[in-house]
């Protein structure tokens, strides 16, 4: 009687930790993954050297998409996005040469210098009319903007103020190295952020 007990007692175990997703309430595909995210309110444009800056604010060819968290494009920032209302994503390219201007940052106690082309920001507008614009992620208007990749990307610090060539609200983020990437933009309920995945160098 006891060994049919332990069989009874492993078969019940093994069907509650298998369907514990059911017995919670959720499950293992959570529908939110699949989810367009966006923001019907806003659009975005992908700007820096690369594309005129202002100039692209309005063209089709640098207008953010919104996508889903199981996009496939962001599947390596998956997890840091979870929880976002708004998803976008345009692919760049970034070189590190040809613009004809620098910047430079001092990170973590070295001075790096990016040429013009790496400079990224993200333009959030009314829908349908880029004329009127939110703001240009990072600056003041903004509000901090959380980093989701900083091995590819540098975003200065939200600050007025630089106390030693870090950088401020002010200034450009930047590719690290130029290449060609997914420019990943996210709105939370409490936070904005944004990231470069890489697709080749």
């Amino acid at each position: 009687m006891k060994k049919i007990f332990m069989i009874l007692f492993a078969f019940i175990c093994t069907f509650l930790l298998s369907g514990c997703d059911f017995i919670l309430g959720g499950t293992t595909d959570d529908p939110y993954n699949e989810v367009v995210l966006e923001n019907e309110l806003k659009d975005y444009y992908a700007v820096g050297q690369f594309n005129g800056w202002e100039t692209a604010v309005g063209d089709e060819t640098y207008k953010m998409t919104a996508i889903a968290i199981n996009d496939e494009r962001v599947a390596s920032i998956k997890a840091e996005l979870k929880g976002a209302t708004a998803v976008y994503v345009l692919q760049v390219a970034l070189q590190g040469e040809g613009a004809g201007w620098t910047f430079e940052y001092k990170i973590d106690g070295e001075t790096v210098t990016f040429d013009g082309n790496q400079a990224i920001k993200v333009v959030r507008t009314a829908k349908d009319d880029p004329d009127t614009i939110d703001f240009w992620a990072q600056n003041k208007e903004s509000g901090a903007i959380t980093n989701l990749t900083p091995d590819t990307l540098y975003m200065p610090p939200y600050q007025e103020t630089a106390t030693d060539g870090e950088g401020t609200w002010g200034d450009n983020p930047g590719a690290l190295e130029d290449g060609t990437y997914y420019l990943v933009y996210a709105e939370f309920s409490t936070y904005k952020a944004m990231g470069l995945i890489i697709i080749s160098a």
